[in-house]
């Protein structure tokens, strides 16, 4: 999931100041266009100054060290997090995109395109960061050597937008459709307070079912030719009672060693798994990293994070309206300070994006972390043979079984399997086991989790309900907001 990019939708359309009403004059206009432009080009330029340091460290290092790659992922991670602080100054701050699309260009009201315009930004400044970063990224994944007529940066680029952009700009269209449908074929309806976060909330569910639709024409995947791997593959499927429509070979090129599922219902699902895991890593790995894919829809990860984020727009309804009565309380000169040239909307709107960015990144991702543990848990459980007097271990898919919904209990072996599993991956992509990540966790601290599991059931029962707890928990908050927002009017400012 390409979290950043889902965040700059919320910021372009959750936080929506600009109505766009007011006309823009040619030499106003223009400056704003030259702003814009002048931002994105900044953060190209800054990447490819990063990215030539990068590559002389590879150079240096021959082989690009730990420091280097190191470097490289703080690299990544800054200027993800750079463009959607630039993205958010170009839609509240001076440049007011959202006022030059609909006011200046003219566009208000029009379908779907006045909605790509304004994202439009952000998705240059994506391209900007990767054209910038391409000779790091080049440098690590050849070892300095450029002769390689297979890492061009066209096909670079393209693969970067395909995997990036692919999921979520399909899923920001049927949004944009659909409001602007409802908007214009029921205007009764959509003036109610309670209109928007139904109709998101509606096209939400129609999301989540065409994701596997989104999947198929945004990457190249082939299906899983039969074979070995395929036959233990469908082997687990059915001992763990797991549907899905197919499975596919993702083409990365051979450089991304990953796997991933879509798909919130069975009879419309996909499991991906990269051609690098599927050359790198044995067959028991491959269905350890397959099990942990299986565990995400076990658990219904899916359909709990896209409740999630369709919930978390009560709460976000509740933040604006939280500072707006904040700001209220500002004593008369600063209020007077304030109050010209729209700048107290703009304070309004950077303190409200500065709670939601910080609930995003507690919250969201402390709950996104025990999620993924909780799918490294059932990977394990896929390759477990379940005997107590494990090992010596029992191959669970050397011959066929029966669709069951038994849970098969973990055994050292089969964790064992994951975990080794895991290395694989984290060495393979160039990834630090103790590099930490905000959605996953590091590497280490996962693999680290996983071996006090060994021989200790009451552990995972805990973990398991505790887990539970958090879900539960986290969900009656959302609830609550959301009926909150909608009972007090707080979306009523949100058209």
């Amino acid at each position: 999931m390409p979290i950043f990019l889902l965040l700059a939708l919320f910021v372009a359309f959750g936080f929506d100041t600009s109505d766009g009403r007011r006309s823009m004059a040619l030499p106003e206009l223009a400056a704003k266009l030259g702003t814009t432009a002048v931002c994105v080009l900044v953060i190209g330029l800054t990447a490819r100054s990063a990215a030539l340091l990068i590559q002389r460290g590879v150079r240096r290092s021959r082989s690009g060290d730990a420091a280097v790659r190191r470097l490289h992922a703080a690299a990544v991670r800054g200027f993800e997090l750079a463009s959607l602080i630039a993205f958010s100054w170009t839609i509240h701050g001076a440049a007011d995109w959202p006022g030059v699309v609909r006011g200046g260009l003219r566009l208000r009201g029009t379908l779907v395109l006045d909605d790509a315009l304004i994202v439009t930004p952000y998705i240059l400044m994506q391209l900007a960061i990767w054209w910038g970063l391409y000779p790091a990224e080049r440098a690590l994944r050849l070892g300095g050597d450029w002769d390689d007529p297979h890492i061009g940066l066209t096909r670079y680029l393209w693969r970067q937008a395909r995997r990036a952009l692919g999921l979520v700009l399909p899923a920001a269209l049927v949004f944009s459709v659909g409001q602007g449908a409802v908007r214009r074929l029921f205007p009764t309806f959509w003036n109610e307070p309670w209109a928007q976060p139904v109709t998101i909330a509606a096209l939400g569910v129609v999301v989540l079912m065409l994701s596997p639709a989104f999947v198929r024409l945004a990457w190249p995947t082939t299906p899983l030719p039969p074979g070995p791997l395929r036959t233990r593959l469908e082997r687990l499927c059915r001992r763990h009672g797991f549907r899905c429509t197919d499975i596919l070979v993702w083409d990365t090129g051979h450089v991304l060693v990953n796997a991933g599922v879509t798909g919130a219902v069975p009879w419309f699902r996909y499991v991906l798994l990269t051609d690098g895991l599927i050359e790198s890593l044995d067959e028991h790995q491959i269905a350890a990293v397959f099990g942990h894919e299986i565990g995400h829809i076990a658990h219904r990860h899916l359909l709990y994070f896209g409740f999630f984020f369709l919930a978390s727009l009560g709460l976000m309804a509740l933040f604006e309206r939280a500072v707006t009565d904040a700001l209220a309380w500002l004593p008369p000169y600063l209020d007077g300070l304030l109050a010209g040239d729209g700048l107290l909307s703009s304070v309004e709107t950077v303190a409200a994006l500065a709670l939601v960015g910080l609930y995003f990144l507690l919250v969201f991702g402390f709950l996104s972390r025990r999620l993924e543990r909780q799918a490294d848990v059932f990977g394990c459980r896929a390759v477990s043979c379940g005997g107590a007097a494990c090992p010596p271990h029992v191959d669970p898919y050397a011959v066929d079984v029966a669709t069951s919904t038994a849970r098969p209990a973990l055994c050292p072996v089969g964790i064992r399997i994951f975990v080794n599993a895991l290395r694989n991956v984290a060495e393979l992509n160039g990834l630090e086991t103790d590099r930490r990540s905000w959605r996953h966790g590091s590497i280490g601290r996962r693999i680290a989790f996983l071996e006090t599991l060994v021989d200790r059931p009451d552990a995972e029962r805990r973990f398991q309900a505790g887990t539970a707890r958090l879900r539960l928990g986290v969900a009656l908050v959302l609830i609550a907001c959301f009926v909150a927002a909608v009972s007090s009017g707080s979306f009523d400012g949100r058209r």
